[in-house]
């Protein structure tokens, strides 16, 4: 097949941990290898829009209203994944879709997605809990809904590290949806050692980070880490930690658990679709002393891991996800 990918504008200074880049560029890279050809449309670039056979668009927003709506009376197989990270309670999202007025073009990016539904011929879902938007938020048909779980990216799990009793969370400290203050008030109320990875913002926003960790001595902010360092620390940590207030999948907690770490991860969204009953400790990121709690057991868990990992490996390999890909691909062509 020969797919062009469209890439939201907003990732090109989001840089390369931006999750709908992440999501498009595990598939682009799987579908190469596959013997598919992939081209990553440029808005500096011409192209034959005739000549794809699938046009697939990542990221949602009111730039791609024009691109799909009229790109789709060119090539009629636009496909989409809006990547919706969400908590908004289902009959207010639901009511955003229904205000504006296309013709003067006086509306919300909820609006414009319920007016592309007949522009685009498959919605992509990473979780039952985002195609559940889909369906109910934006009434998009049952069968134009896909489920395609993402996959981590690689396995450099090293099984004779011996791992340690600490806990770390990778991600943008600064986003409040990542909840890093009451992951910090929890460590400093149960005493477990906490190291924190990623982007920590500017001054401003670290002194604070630093204000709230006052004098524990059991808490490290790390910041940006090379990819070799993320990977030891991977492999060397017991647990780790993403207890968010919002969250689509969690790829670094997926990619945490193939490198052996036990799993504490919040109980809201989409997330814990990935992991079967009991192999993770599931969290109300709003409770200080559930996630300290959770945290100090799985720290003594010697028994989720390694069967997280091994039922990680089976369901989520990139070979097998993106191979659901090619059949949803396949379905419409």
């Amino acid at each position: 097949m020969k797919i062009a990918y469209i890439m939201y504008p907003g990732a090109c200074y989001m840089g390369a941990g931006d999750g709908s880049k992440m999501q498009a560029e595990i598939w682009l890279k799987e579908l190469e290898r596959k013997g598919h050809q992939v081209d990553r449309i440029s808005p500096w670039g011409h192209y034959d829009w005739k000549s794809y056979d699938i046009v697939h668009v990542f990221g949602f927003g009111l730039w791609n209203y024009d691109i799909i709506h009229w790109g789709s009376g060119i090539n009629p197989n636009f496909v989409f994944s809006p990547i919706i990270d969400t908590n908004t309670p289902m009959w207010k999202y639901r009511l955003a879709t229904h205000f504006g007025f296309s013709r003067l073009r006086l509306f919300s990016q909820n609006y414009a997605l319920r007016q592309l539904r007949p522009d685009i011929k498959l919605f992509f879902a990473r979780t039952e809990y985002e195609a559940d938007y889909l369906r109910r938020g934006y009434g998009i048909e049952n069968e134009k809904v896909a489920i395609v779980p993402l996959s981590y990216r690689e396995d450099h799990y090293d099984a004779h590290i011996h791992k340690e009793p600490f806990c770390l969370f990778a991600g943008t400290m600064t986003q409040p949806r990542k909840n890093v203050p009451n992951l910090i008030r929890a460590a400093r109320k149960y005493n477990f050692p906490l190291k924190l990875v990623g982007n920590k913002g500017n001054a401003e926003s670290e002194a604070k980070l630093r204000q709230l960790i006052g004098d524990a001595q059991n808490i490290e902010i790390l910041g940006f880490v090379s990819d070799e360092e993320l990977i030891s620390l991977y492999n060397h940590a017991k647990v780790f930690a993403l207890p968010s207030l919002n969250e689509g999948v969690g790829l670094v907690a997926l990619e945490a658990a193939i490198h052996g770490c036990n799993i504490v991860i919040t109980n809201l969204g989409g997330p814990k679709e990935y992991y079967e009953a009991g192999s993770a400790q599931l969290v109300n990121p709003y409770d200080v002393d559930d996630i300290g709690q959770a945290i100090m057991k799985a720290l003594e868990d010697d028994t989720s891991q390694p069967n997280l990992r091994n039922t990680l490996i089976r369901k989520y390999n990139v070979s097998a996800c993106v191979d659901k890909l090619i059949e949803c691909y396949q379905r419409i062509l």
